[in-house]
């Protein structure tokens, strides 16, 4: 481990992230511990007015822990200006040149930084872990521990801890391949998507092409590749309504829990390690003359058009086919989608001439 950690790399990094550290933590202990919080006090004005607690309270904790789509979003963003400060100042015109010069290998540098982020972002998962951990035990009192148990929060631990470390470690590997900090963390928080919108556009064009009469079983193979392609849901629970009779009253509650837990987990971890083992071989060949173009590698601008071009196409198909003429027919998708494939084309090639010149 000493051979692959620098105690002055570290260093240097940890100084550039502490603070985003301390803020990441704020952040992931305001959405995940207020929730319980002020679910909390309205048990406990239940429990005064009515003396009891019905079958749709019961489950207040996993209701309270799991709710919730607006926290997702920010840790991501955090997860973006994570990478943006850890590659930021080295991508630098003024200092390129500095780090070249230190004793540092290329392999010291990259396995550096992504350690650095990885431990910032279990640092603050453990806070927060910690912060429910003691609230569940303080409040026990008022939680049904067979419907609410403690392994709510440890599952809840590990697969956000593993999330945010796979969706962490694409954005090292796209550092690596790209100049621009800032676009290359743009980019990769967009390419993890990529795979599930085309399976999604896939989806669409079945259903229009068959009228819309085609059977949903139909598509099950695709909608099930489409979820295993789409990372960044990997740690958004399922929600599960059910029906209950309780001492004569009819009533519904709502659990939310994981799906092929165990397997998701693996996949995060073999990903993580995929990525991290394409950014080490990336960043150990890179030219750093090119630090400041979008692509550090030439023979990969073609990819770069490509890829836009049809990404850009198929929304601009989505959105003219199945958002503005809504109806049976193909036809404006597949106009949609040659136009936007062309107006994409171009404006790729514009993209790279900018930062081309910005050198």
């Amino acid at each position: 481990m000493n051979k692959i950690i620098n105690k002055a790399l570290f260093y240097k990094e940890w100084i550039n992230v502490k603070y985003m550290t301390i803020l990441t933590t704020l952040m992931v202990l305001w959405f995940k511990l207020s929730g319980p919080m002020s679910r909390l006090n309205d048990i406990k004005y239940y429990i005064k007015e009515d003396g009891k607690l019905y079958q749709d309270h019961m489950r207040w904790f996993n209701n309270s822990l799991f709710g919730g789509t607006f926290y997702y979003v920010i840790v991501v963003f955090a997860i973006m200006i994570l990478s943006i400060v850890l590659f930021l100042g080295d991508k630098n015109s003024e200092t390129q040149d500095f780090v070249v010069s230190m004793p540092f290998t290329r392999k010291e540098i990259i396995l550096n930084k992504w350690f650095v982020g990885v431990i910032s972002i279990i640092i603050s998962f453990v806070v927060v872990f910690i912060a429910l951990s003691l609230f569940y035990a303080a409040n026990l009192k008022f939680i049904n521990t067979s419907l609410n148990p403690y392994s709510d929060i440890v599952k809840w631990f590990f697969i956000d801890v593993l999330e945010y470390i796979c969706i962490f470690s694409f954005m090292v590997f796209v550092q690596s391949v790209m100049g621009n900090s800032i676009v290359s963390t743009v980019v990769g928080a967009i390419v993890i998507y990529v795979p599930a919108f085309i399976l999604e556009v896939i989806t669409s064009v079945i259903y229009a092409n068959a009228n819309y009469n085609i059977r949903s079983t139909n598509l099950v193979a695709i909608d099930r590749i489409k979820d295993w392609c789409s990372i960044y849901y990997y740690n958004i629970s399922n929600s599960n309504w059910f029906n209950t009779e309780y001492k004569g009253e009819a009533s519904s509650y709502q659990v939310y829990d994981y799906s092929s837990y165990e397997i998701k987990l693996a996949v995060l971890i073999i990903l993580s390690l995929l990525f991290l083992y394409l950014a080490y071989k990336c960043y150990k060949k890179r030219n750093l003359e090119y630090n400041l173009r979008l692509i550090s590698f030439k023979n990969l601008e073609p990819v770069f058009i490509i890829g836009f071009s049809l990404c850009f196409g198929f929304t601009t198909g989505g959105f003219i086919g199945f958002g503005i003429f809504q109806q049976n027919s193909i036809k404006p998708f597949w106009l949609g989608t040659l136009i936007g494939t062309i107006v994409g084309y171009f404006i790729s090639k514009v993209i790279l001439k900018v930062f081309q010149k910005s050198k």
